[in-house]
């Protein structure tokens, strides 16, 4: 297998597409390295939530895009970190939430990847990876003013305990200084196009819920950092529950799951991870389980993951589409 390049054309954009005897994929640079579609038997197991020319339009979520350098929210336009301070009020054209808040980074259409696909050297893997150098130069840069080579590189193979996996290594190389990150991943993962929600199942590992104000930033405890609680019990039918919700994840990585009586999607994060948002809005047949760095607002209050010069970044988690129900 390997990635084919799909020219921009008639309002699509550049797309990079891959597929197998049962199984194809999409992954779309200037939508944030996203990895747009992974489907079995003609069947997406990601959700877009509009056709592709209609999502390109603005900066929506969708797919599994990379939120970089910072997932999810802000506290504010004003952020310090590693020696810097910040103001995004001037920025243009920033994604932000409902209250006015930046959100999801600044790479959701950001178009200067550098990309290049190829495959395992025994043929059974297709692999894609771009690449932005974050310099001075770089339109945007006085938002982030830390210079780095941000690299992700999408591996989909076929087999392997899996009907399909599709690993994501994130790589951050500072430039002359340290870089604080506080990126994360946006999977928008179903098991089954159309699913009743009724035999939508989650199972999450054991984790500690992050309580959270009505802007969705974390409530901080008094040593500063964001107050963690036991989890009311969550895995089990979806139904009519609905999240938006921070947790802290288990140290040395974790795995999670969403499934039907007929197939799962799993997502496996390693041990970078150690923090995850889930996200499933009132009647949706998908849910986001969304590997974060950091926890939410972290540039904000001073938790970002700090990178230093010589010892670079180097972050994986793996998608696996599975054959019923993975208990």
């Amino acid at each position: 297998m390997r990635f084919d390049r799909c020219s921009a054309q008639e309002g699509l954009p550049e797309r990079w597409a891959v597929s197998g005897d049962r199984v194809s994929a999409m992954v779309v640079p200037s939508a944030g390295m996203n990895l747009v579609s992974l489907s079995t038997d003609g069947e997406d197991r990601l959700v877009l939530p509009a056709p592709l020319a209609e999502f390109m339009v603005k900066p929506r979520t969708g797919g599994v895009p990379l939120l970089h350098p910072w997932a999810n929210r802000l506290r504010g336009d004003r952020y310090q970190a590693a020696g810097r301070r910040v103001d995004l009020a001037g920025v243009p054209d920033l994604k932000r939430d409902g209250n006015g808040l930046p959100m999801h980074g600044l790479l959701l259409r950001a178009t200067d990847w550098v990309v290049e696909a190829s495959d395992s050297m025994n043929g059974g893997a297709a692999i894609i990876e771009g690449s932005i150098d974050w310099k001075e130069s770089r339109t945007g840069f006085e938002a982030f003013p830390f210079p780095h080579r941000v690299a992700v590189r999408w591996t989909v193979m076929e087999g392997g305990g899996a009907i399909v996996s599709a690993r994501c290594d994130l790589i951050v190389e500072p430039r002359g200084g340290p870089v604080p990150v506080a990126s994360g991943w946006h999977p928008y993962l179903r098991p089954l196009p159309g699913v009743d929600r009724g035999d939508l199942e989650l199972r999450l590992p054991p984790v500690r819920h992050a309580g959270l104000d009505e802007d969705g930033l974390p409530l901080i405890d008094a040593e500063g950092s964001p107050r963690l609680e036991a989890s009311k019990k969550i895995d089990g039918v979806i139904g009519d529950r609905v999240f938006d919700d921070l947790y802290r994840a288990p140290d040395g990585g974790w795995t999670a799951a969403v499934s039907t009586s007929e197939s799962t999607v799993e997502i496996e994060a390693d041990e970078s991870w150690p923090w995850l948002q889930v996200y499933a809005p009132a009647g949706s047949d998908f849910v986001c389980v969304e590997p974060m760095l950091a926890p939410t607002a972290a540039l904000s209050d001073g938790h970002a993951v700090v990178v230093e010069p010589g010892s670079p970044l180097e972050a994986s988690f793996t998608i696996r589409i599975l054959e019923g129900r993975n208990d």
